[in-house]
């Protein structure tokens, strides 16, 4: 039995057009000689690829027609971050949430966390070698072996998506 989540096109789609507009609204009056020797101007871009790289890959994703997650009884594929998880291997999957900042109208972004036993394994799956030295790097800033499902990338309710990821782990899960 196989279930799959598809990409949202919102977020990705948002991000990858309007972040690039908003920039070039404010460095408009740069030149293309300031443009390419100015360091500020190329400390900015670079920031600003590094924060959309997630989004761009996802949209490139979502045109090759490649599911946000997929759920197998052996296991879960997380698309976006390359992701192969065994149920065997997993010993948590929770919900948790990140609030933004400031008012009571800020966004809030939803995950399915999943925590897995030896999460060594898993890094050795990424295959971009400084994204895998980035993970490997910085496991100790988070829950050690915690992998996340960003569910505003995921089309569909995120208390169904849930509750079926859920399902599927206590399914087949290893004791």
């Amino acid at each position: 039995m196989q279930e799959r989540f598809e990409f949202s096109p919102l977020k990705p789609i948002l991000l990858v057009v309007f972040v690039p507009a908003i920039y070039f609204w404010f460095t408009r009056t740069l030149t293309f000689w300031t443009f390419v020797y100015s360091p500020l101007a190329q400390i900015m871009t670079y920031t600003l690829i590094y924060f959309l790289w997630k989004y761009v890959r996802v949209t490139f994703l979502m045109l090759r027609l490649k599911p946000a997650v997929v759920l197998t009884d052996k296991s879960i594929v997380i698309t976006e971050a390359g992701y192969t998880i065994e149920w065997k291997d997993v010993k948590d999957v929770f919900m948790s949430s990140n609030t933004g900042s400031g008012t009571r109208y800020a966004l809030r972004s939803y995950y399915v966390t999943i925590k897995v036993r030896d999460a060594e394994k898993y890094f050795a799956q990424i295959k971009n070698p400084f994204t895998r030295a980035f993970r490997y790097i910085t496991r100790n800033w988070r829950e050690t072996g915690a992998f996340e499902v960003d569910l505003s990338l995921v089309r569909g309710d995120e208390d169904e998506i849930f509750r079926t990821i859920l399902k599927y782990y206590q399914n087949n899960r290893g004791f």
